[in-house]
């Protein structure tokens, strides 16, 4: 489905174009004139409110940007039979996408689909009828969590569409949509204003979220946590930060080196802060990123870089890479497969996809301490996490903010791998993305993309922006 700003037939076309992934009752249904639609008369009790949520919750694909996490940074290098024309993300790896490339147009689509969704339910949920007290509680809590879901989507459209790399108030953020008209054309605020709509959201997310909720496949309080602790990251924002990552570390303790493994095939959630789940109905999963199982095809391998910056005792690279000695038979170096969302026998390629975990929430508080220039708190929370990774791990010491800083960076390469973060820390640092000349898929290809370069942030698809004039100026040099 289009964003919201498109006129109707552009978007019953893009609807038909997203016919490839979901069933065709779900696009009748995509290409209704929705934005008509009255909560109260549909949703007829909150039990039917209940089901509507959970719809949302099942169109999110945060897969979508963990392809754009890794693909445009140095976390993988393309399968040998992953090449051409024909490949699979190839372009966006080689830094030669276009406005028009899939990968590009679905990371703006997708979020904007679940924001389109959640907008339908809020904009009557309070009309739907509410028999009890119990009820109310429960129709205000799905409210809290809608407005915690369009704040979030925001936030990825945001990282991967604003047009600047670090936090900047007065450049252009994206569209900030309140409304289900899908006849809106709006333009692009100031990340200033784009903010300041976000923290609405989640202002009133926060006194309709009730505390205690440990369901992590729902947006509960302390996933808010983690949200506004990223957030808090990503603007710089060091005691905000601070504040929120703890609220959520306090919340979920860290997983330990015994029970890590099993959070990445869903055989528990130690550490898990929220969740998507995945089932067999499921259009897209995360490991689709990587290998394409149906097709027994390699998309991605991890890089050379990413495999050899663990230490022998490190617990991860067995639980993130599987050797293959077909790979190596066939010349792929590194012959490992991404296999962090491999999931488990007879759910081969299901996982579910871990959106907010403690590690993270570690690593942004390290990180905001050492911004602070308090070096022993944030050199106890990185050695707080290698400790629970690397087996007979001895704690480091940092002689500088710095020093300690580069440390970080690193942990976040290697605890984070896939996950989504890769290339948007280096886009929020400014930092140029290098990589190994082994990990480049042709020799003439570039191994460094800086800040300077257009291709090092992504444009507004060239869709969006012939159904939108609004939303022009385009991000510079595009």
């Amino acid at each position: 489905m289009r964003p919201l700003s498109l006129n109707f037939s552009l978007f019953v076309m893009a609807a038909l174009f997203i016919c490839l992934e979901v069933s065709c009752n779900k696009l009748i249904d995509s290409v209704q004139p929705s934005d008509q639609v009255n909560a109260s008369t549909v949703f007829s009790s909150v039990s039917n409110l209940q089901e509507g949520v959970l719809g949302v919750y099942t169109d999110w694909r945060e897969e979508y940007m963990f392809q754009i996490g890794a693909l445009m940074s140095d976390e993988c290098k393309p399968g040998l039979q992953n090449y051409g024309a024909n490949g699979t993300g190839v372009n966006l790896f080689r830094w030669a996408y276009s406005s028009l490339d899939p990968n590009v147009t679905n990371a703006f689509l997708g979020p904007y689909q679940v924001i389109n969704r959640a907008n339908l339910i809020l904009n009557s949920i309070n009309s739907v009828p509410a028999q009890s007290n119990a009820d109310q509680l429960t129709r205000q809590q799905l409210k809290g969590e809608l407005l915690a879901i369009r704040a979030f989507e925001h936030f990825e459209l945001y990282r991967t569409f604003a047009n600047a790399s670090a936090y900047n108030a007065s450049s252009l953020a994206v569209p900030y949509v309140t409304s289900a008209n899908i006849l809106n054309k709006p333009s692009r605020p100031t990340t200033a204003t784009f903010f300041l709509q976000m923290q609405q959201d989640i202002s009133q997310a926060d006194s309709l979220i009730a505390p205690g909720n440990n369901d992590v496949t729902r947006m509960n309080q302390t996933a808010l946590f983690a949200l506004k602790a990223r957030i808090a990251l990503y603007t710089g924002n060091w005691a905000n930060a601070v504040t929120f990552a703890t609220q959520a570390i306090n919340n979920v303790p860290l997983a330990g080196i015994s029970d890590f493994p099993n959070i990445w095939t869903d055989q528990s959630d130690v550490e898990v802060i929220f969740k998507i789940k995945k089932t067999n109905q499921s259009p897209t999963y995360p490991e689709g990123v990587f290998i394409n199982v149906p097709q027994d095809i390699v998309l991605f391998t991890p890089s050379n870089k990413l495999i050899n910056a663990y230490d022998s005792a490190d617990i991860r690279p067995a639980i993130y890479f599987t050797f293959d000695s077909s790979l190596q038979s066939a010349g792929q170096n590194p012959p490992y497969l991404a296999t962090k969302y491999a999931g488990t026998y007879g759910q081969q390629d299901i996982t579910d996809e871990i959106v907010f975990r403690t590690a993270e929430m570690y690593l942004i508080r390290a990180e905001a301490y050492a911004q602070q220039g308090n070096i022993t708190a944030g050199e106890s929370d990185l050695n707080a996490l290698r400790s629970n990774r690397i087996k007979n791990y001895v704690p480091q010491s940092f002689n500088s903010s710095s020093t300690l800083l580069e440390a970080i960076l690193t942990e976040r390469f290697k605890e984070l791998a896939f996950e989504g973060h890769r290339y948007y820390d280096l886009r929020r640092l400014g930092y140029p993305i290098q990589r190994q000349a082994n990990d480049l898929q042709y020799s003439t290809d570039q191994n460094t993309l800086t800040s300077s370069n257009t291709a090092y942030i992504l444009p507004i698809p060239q869709q969006e922006v012939l159904a939108n004039p609004n939303i022009l100026p385009n991000n510079t040099g595009w």
